[in-house]
């Protein structure tokens, strides 16, 4: 009989389903077993040779122990996928071929092959309703539960250049036969703006600005000017945070698209919000706390996800400027009102950003363990996210924590991974994390700590923020008085 079809989900996490037969169960009896399938998922032509799957599965293992746990992990997986399998009886699903394990084509569908094969069908045809869902179907983190799992990374690396091609195909797409008016332009543009968005959040700054000066000339040719307004926001916070003459740049652009008298809500948020970021970059504390407020302003009377999240910035924002402009004995109260909307958000990036703060205000008033308990709660989100900037400036902010603290060891791996990850982006990110890393080192290795200062200093004239450049002299104080903190200068810093 042919057996029921088996769909393997694996963007958005592991999930399976069949099209008939018995039920599958909610919990698997070896952790192993899943690993396995999602292995073979995963494999070119879903096929692997067993010792691939060893290495894996039991890295440290001699072969005989390494191959009773594959027979008893495939035991496992093979009744998991198939209830009603009989004692001794071959899968429909997991078959074995000599050494070779693989996973029946003709009975298992698999929800990334689907995909890519809808994405390359899409990309040879060029038309925008095919591309847009074929952008659709490869939506969702690839295995969420395994972001940091090696053997995973091909595929997600593979998918994420594959979900770029199709978002700049349908940015560039012809409009279809029929279609008249703005809309197909409007819609490539707004396909800008969100493809822009998860630039920005993986450090890719620059690639972030041409694709949102796109979509800001695709809605000026069309005349549409509130959503020229969000655009020229949304690129005003990007050039403040790229290299360079940005935030000049940035104050000419939002001062070039300002909302319309009757803009929506959401936009003028947005508009105030990327003033107060600007400013705040550069230094103008009591401008980007007045902006900041006007985004509240404006963010209070908008409806749904994205007024609770520029409510939530704007909030946090404030409490930035506070801080930042010496008025701490007010900093904390707005960071905290931003927690109950940034929850409401769901948005794991605008949580990190809020807890970020609150874990500033906190060590800012000597609370070091409520502040390591708000800092590591923002490092899992902003990982979450997939934020490789911010996941950095969280490890290096909990390292500093744990110097604090006396924990020197925890404070040198954290710093550390703040470095190394923080390398390839350079720039602001780089200087906060080696001036952390230098702190580390300021007692046990002073001419480390001067070498790893001088090269923050670089990376943050580099990137022109003014507070890691405030970050990196009050550093060097710290290292001529032999102390590994500079004092109330080091905890006055914004994200």
């Amino acid at each position: 009989m042919t057996p029921p079809l088996l769909r393997i989900r694996l963007l958005g996490g592991f999930r399976l389903a069949r099209d008939g037969g018995a039920p599958l169960a909610e919990r698997w009896s070896r952790p192993s077993a899943r690993t396995v399938v999602k292995l073979l998922a995963l494999a070119p032509d879903r096929q692997l040779h067993r010792e691939q799957i060893m290495a894996v599965c039991w890295p440290h293992a001699e072969l005989p122990a390494a191959l009773r746990s594959l027979r008893v992990a495939l035991h496992a997986a093979r009744h998991a996928l198939e209830p009603e399998l009989r004692p001794r009886a071959a899968s429909s699903y997991l078959t074995a071929d000599g050494v070779l394990l693989r996973l029946a084509r003709d009975a298992v569908w698999i929800d990334t092959e689907h995909a890519a094969a809808l994405a390359r069908q899409a990309l040879a045809g060029g038309r925008g309703p095919e591309l847009t869902a074929a952008l659709a179907a490869l939506s969702g983190e690839l295995l969420p539960e395994d972001r940091y799992a090696s053997w995973a990374e091909p595929s997600r690396e593979r998918l994420a250049r594959l979900r770029d091609e199709v978002r700049g195909a349908l940015a560039r797409a012809e409009p279809a036969a029929g279609d008249a008016g703005p809309r197909p332009e409007a819609d490539a543009a707004r396909v800008r703006l969100d493809w822009a968005r998860d630039l920005d959040r993986a450090g890719r700054y620059e690639e972030a600005v041409g694709v949102l000066r796109e979509a800001l000339a695709a809605y000026r040719r069309q005349g549409l000017c509130d959503a020229a307004a969000l655009a020229a926001a949304r690129l005003a916070e990007v050039l403040s945070r790229s290299r360079g003459a940005g935030a000049e740049e940035a104050l000419a652009v939002l001062g070039a698209h300002p909302p319309g008298p009757g803009a929506p809500d959401e936009v003028r948020a947005a508009h105030h919000m990327a003033w107060s970021a600007v400013f705040s970059y550069t230094g103008r504390y009591e401008e980007g706390l007045a902006a900041a407020r006007a985004a509240q302003r404006a963010a209070g009377t908008a409806h749904g996800r994205g007024g609770r999240i520029l409510l939530a910035r704007s909030l946090a924002q404030q409490t930035v400027c506070l801080g930042l402009s010496g008025r701490t004995g007010e900093a904390a109260g707005p960071a905290e009102r931003a927690l109950a909307p940034a929850e409401e958000s769901g948005d794991p990036a605008v949580m990190a950003t809020v807890l970020s703060v609150l874990r500033e205000t906190a060590r800012r008033a000597g609370r070091y363990r409520q502040a390591l308990e708000y800092g590591r709660r923002a490092l899992a989100l902003a990982e979450q996210a997939g934020r490789p900037t911010a996941t950095a400036f969280e490890r290096a902010n909990l390292a500093e924590l744990h110097l604090l603290l006396g924990e020197s060891a925890e404070a040198e791996r954290l710093a550390g991974a703040a470095v190394e990850l923080a390398a390839p982006f350079g720039g602001t990110a780089l200087a906060f994390a080696l001036t952390a890393l230098a702190r580390v080192r300021t007692v046990p290795a002073p001419d480390d700590a001067a070498r790893l200062l001088d090269r923050a200093e670089r990376c943050a004239e580099s990137g022109g923020h003014l507070q890691a450049m405030d970050e990196v002299r009050a550093a060097r104080a710290a290292l001529a008085a032999g102390r590994p903190m500079g004092g109330p200068a080091g905890a006055a810093r914004g994200v």
